[in-house]
């Protein structure tokens, strides 16, 4: 059984028409009404008035699940505006969504409500539809959701594809329903439930998205599951998965675990930044510092007084945190340093980099002990920083025969690995600037008096530090391999012939900060990002 909008009897009481006009189809909005609308029937007696149409059915079915859910959250949603700067230079920020959430809201589901007063009576939207009461349900899907995509005829019994926790979803409820949803992903994973029979065959056919955007996540997937929810999560410690078939959803160990011992139903071991974004917490383990060491995976390793010395911290973090880093800093780098051409056609650059299907998001993880420096750098940051120190000539060469610019740092091209890398130092050190807090070492001497900290600051002190420590550490390795190539003599190396290494010589961009004319290919709002990395 689960609740969605596929399967909550609102979208049909409401009238599938109107739910279209108010564009409750599309996103999180029509789930998240649906939470509301149902938290309201669990608590107020008389939200449909007496005797109203499945006023019984309703009450019964979700009252006892919906008085579970949580009430308050430590999700950045919900900090205030200085607490929030404590997360300034991490990608949390601008993941949160708020604006966006709160627009839909003012936009969508208020005028929505305003329709009906039977189902939305005036006396209760200053309790139930608030804005308060908006994040707060959307929090829940966030952070309990599972995407419970619909079982066909066809479909076979598998781990879900798409997902880093190899959770298996199932559709699993009420016998009767030939054609269950299945499936997972969201904040968790899942199955589906069964709705009022007379709604279930209009709610799937009036309420699926519009086809003509494939490749958008169908937001009636997306559902609450009572039950599969109750797990928590711990890096590297999951020892149960869901697994679902046709009529039935099962939650099964995968590994012995003895008794008193927690059961785990993992994220996929995200970094902190999503924990933190999603679940309103973080994840410390004792980091490995040699190929032979291995995270520490067995206790929970807090910040407690005894056990917060600066050396103790040294060794705590998360092993999957990243840093991202977008392609808009890496225009500007270029264009504000003397390391090549002026670039002044930088946006049909980006243009064409997109539509080649190229990404303009980049991602550095923490550096496995002994790892080759070449696994350090993502591939496609090399191939646009190159793309973008080409001469107009060569760019327009390159755009011609569909060529994108090498991904590696190649031996003997001593030439162009330091005009690369140079331009690579100097974006990992702006980069770093942007953080708030100061240096690796500041953040670690910060969380090792945390008497002085909330639990908000020094979450945020954990998500920022384990990102520093990605650049601090990527940067070193860096510079060493540079130091190599310049006391090789690189700069005089290199296959002058390679298309990919010309460059306008003119000189720098005058120092000039070109950023109002720079076209920014980054920032997409709110994201499920690591929804799809799924529960």
């Amino acid at each position: 059984m689960t609740l969605s909008t596929r399967m909550s009897p609102l979208p049909g009481i409401f009238g599938f028409d109107a739910w279209r006009a108010h564009r409750l189809h599309k996103g999180w909005v029509g789930l998240i009404l649906c939470m509301m609308w149902e938290d309201a029937w669990a608590h107020e007696s008389d939200v449909m008035g007496r005797g109203g149409q499945g006023h019984d059915d309703i009450q019964t079915k979700w009252g006892p699940y919906v008085r579970t859910l949580p009430i308050t959250f430590d999700t950045p949603m919900f900090w205030s505006a200085g607490e929030l700067e404590e997360l300034q230079g991490t990608s949390v920020i601008e993941k949160i969504g708020r604006d966006d959430a709160e627009r839909a809201y003012s936009e969508q589901l208020v005028p929505a409500i305003k329709t009906s007063t039977t189902l939305f009576p005036p006396s209760h939207h200053g309790r139930w539809y608030t804005l308060d009461a908006y994040h707060r349900a959307g929090s829940r899907i966030l952070s309990r959701s599972f995407t419970v995509t619909r079982w066909t005829d066809g479909d076979e019994v598998e781990e879900d594809k798409a997902g880093d926790s190899e959770v298996v979803g199932s559709d699993a409820d009420e016998i009767e329903d030939p054609h269950p949803n299945t499936s997972i992903e969201s904040s968790m994973h899942i199955d589906d439930s069964h709705p009022h029979p007379s709604l279930l065959e209009d709610s799937r056919e009036e309420l699926d998205p519009d086809s003509e955007d494939d490749e958008e996540d169908d937001p009636s997937d997306v559902a609450m599951v009572p039950m599969a929810d109750l797990l928590n999560a711990r890096w590297g410690s999951e020892n149960a998965k869901l697994f679902y078939e046709p009529f039935v959803l099962r939650m099964v160990t995968t590994k012995n675990i003895k008794q008193g011992e927690q059961i785990f139903n993992t994220y996929g071991d995200p970094p902190n930044s999503d924990l933190l974004r999603r679940y309103g917490h973080v994840d410390l383990v004792r980091l490995h510092h040699s190929p032979s060491d291995t995270p520490d995976r067995l206790g929970d390793v807090e910040m407690k007084a005894a056990d917060t010395d600066v050396e103790t911290i040294l060794h705590l973090g998360n092993p999957s945190d990243v840093v991202e880093i977008q392609a808009d800093l890496v225009v500007h780098v270029v264009q504000t340093t003397s390391f090549g051409s002026k670039v002044k056609d930088a946006p049909a650059r980006i243009e064409w980099w997109l539509d080649e299907g190229e990404d303009d998001t980049f991602v550095l993880s923490l550096p496995e002990p002994g790892s080759h420096f070449s696994a350090m750098l993502p591939p496609a940051l090399i191939s646009l920083t190159r793309l973008l120190i080409l001469s107009e000539s060569d760019f327009k060469s390159a755009r011609s025969k569909g060529k994108i610019p090498k991904r590696k740092l190649r031996m003997g091209d001593g030439k162009d690995n330091i005009y690369v890398l140079e331009i690579l130092d100097e974006l990992l050190k702006q980069r770093e600037e942007m953080y708030i807090g100061g240096s690796v070492e500041d953040d670690e001497r910060l969380l090792s008096v945390p008497e002085t900290l909330t639990q908000r600051k020094r979450y945020a002190a954990i998500v920022r530090l384990g990102e520093k420590r990605i650049l601090r550490d990527v940067r070193k390795t860096l510079k060493t391999v540079l130091s190599e190539l310049s006391d090789a003599g690189g700069r005089g190396q290199g296959n002058e012939k390679d298309e990919t290494r010309t460059r306008d010589k003119k000189g720098v961009n005058d120092g000039k900060d070109t950023g109002g004319s720079r076209k920014r290919v980054s920032g997409t709002e709110g994201d499920r990002g690591w929804k799809k990395a799924r529960k």
